[in-house]
């Protein structure tokens, strides 16, 4: 897509004509530089992805796109940028020239061989071949003298710098509401609801907590199966024990109840043997009384045969 035909121009001749092309060698910045890059495309990326937006999210990849009154096609390298209703693709670049949109969002991390043309020409051409906003970040502040500079097409058409809202947010239209804000060496994200979306290195975190929270939960759960495991063991050997103690009670129970049978039977016999002793006795009395009478008769008896005095026979 060709730069439009929007009048008047925000850039002026002498920035559509001379402005320079990005290369690597233009781009290279500190630490700072490309961890503030990475992660903002990581986090846009994600967040697309999972929203299922048809954006496509990139870092420094070629944009070709031509400029009124300028020979040359005009090459530029954006730090991170987004271009609505397009397929999520690898790309080796984005060639306006054949149709394609110019990105709607850009986002450029100050570096010391950049940052000037980022808050000066740049961002006027920037705003006449299609950005909607734009913002330029310094992760140290040291060569912006602030965190955040940014602009953004008006309702009216207008390009106007964008500022913050009271807590250091810039609320972003063309993202459906995506927020921006400056802490610490980040540029953080946070989606419509407030919620601020990790960086890959915040997932990695989580993710290693999350394995190692998984890795004490089955560690625990181990050991709680294992004590499970134990005390059902022991509560079959106290069952075992019980069933023991129970068979040996009633193994003395009926030892008990053979032994009062026993000595049931042993009563009864010997009171059978007291019967017929007593018995016996009886018989023994009575017989003993019969053989003192027939004593006393045979005594008679003989008393009476014997013969009498002479007197007497007389």
């Amino acid at each position: 897509m060709a730069i439009t035909s929007r009048q008047p121009f925000v850039s002026t001749m002498y920035d559509r004509l001379l402005i320079d092309d990005d290369t690597e060698e233009s781009l290279s910045g500190s630490d700072y530089h490309l961890a503030a890059i990475l992660a903002l495309y990581e986090v846009l990326l994600r967040y697309a992805q999972r929203a299922v937006k048809r954006w496509y999210v990139t870092a420094e990849v070629l944009v070709l796109v031509d400029i009124p009154e300028r020979v040359d096609t005009w090459r530029a390298m954006p730090d991170v940028y987004v271009v609505l209703d397009t397929p999520d693709t690898f790309r080796n670049s984005l060639d306006t020239r054949t149709g394609e949109s110019f990105p709607q969002f850009i986002c450029e991390i100050a570096s010391e061989s950049t940052w000037g043309k980022d808050v000066t020409e740049k961002q006027r051409v920037y705003a006449d071949v299609g950005a909607l906003e734009y913002i330029v970040f310094d992760p140290t502040t040291a060569l912006l003298g602030q965190s955040l500079r940014a602009w953004r097409r008006q309702s009216d058409d207008a390009w106007e710098p964008w500022e913050p809202d009271e807590q250091g947010f810039l609320t972003s239209a063309t993202l459906d509401g995506l927020r921006f804000r400056a802490e610490g060496t980040l540029l953080r994200v946070y989606d419509p609801t407030g919620e601020r979306l990790p960086t890959g290195n915040e997932l990695d975190v989580i993710a290693h907590e999350q394995a190692a929270w998984r890795s004490e939960a089955e560690r625990l759960l181990i050991e709680q199966v294992a004590r499970q495991i134990e005390t059902e063991r022991l509560l079959d050997e106290q069952v075992a024990q019980q069933s023991k103690a129970q068979r040996i009670i009633e193994e003395q129970a009926a030892q008990r109840s053979e032994a009062l049978r026993l000595v049931d039977a042993q009563a009864a016999r010997l009171a059978e043997a007291l019967r017929v002793i007593e018995e016996q006795a009886a018989l023994l009395a009575r017989q003993s009384e019969t053989e003192r009478r027939m004593a006393e008769l045979e005594e008679t008896l003989a008393r009476l045969r014997a013969p009498g005095p002479p007197d007497e026979q007389a």
